[in-house]
């Protein structure tokens, strides 16, 4: 049996974990799980000070295709934090202010 190519029921941490787990420093939670779950150095929050936590919705795209943002948009929750992986590709952007809005107004707690 293949799996889906969108999965719509999704576990989501409860808010009270993330909560929690907000007050840490990422690098801690990738230390303790045998240094997987970290981003590349290269990933940096856009001002200084910038943080965000919330359940990750990751989201998986060919390059320079962002159908599946879109779907993953229509199906996250508020707090949810979008988690695209994009395949490094830096030929062409994946979201822009239009869709960054609609993440706002749909409660969304980041993306990354």
């Amino acid at each position: 049996m293949s799996q889906p190519d969108i999965i719509k029921d999704i576990r989501r941490t409860t808010p009270d974990l993330v909560a929690q787990a907000a007050k840490y420093q990422p690098a801690i939670f990738s230390d303790i799980n045998g240094r997987r779950g970290a981003l590349h150095g290269r990933i940096q929050a856009l001002r200084p000070r910038m943080k965000l936590a919330g359940p990750a919705f990751t989201v998986e795209v060919r390059p320079g295709d962002n159908l599946m943002i879109h779907a993953a948009m229509a199906l996250a929750k508020p707090g949810d934090v979008l988690v695209i992986d994009g395949k490094g590709d830096q030929t062409s952007a994946l979201m822009g202010t239009i869709m960054m809005t609609a993440c706002r107004q749909l409660g969304l707690a980041g993306v990354v």
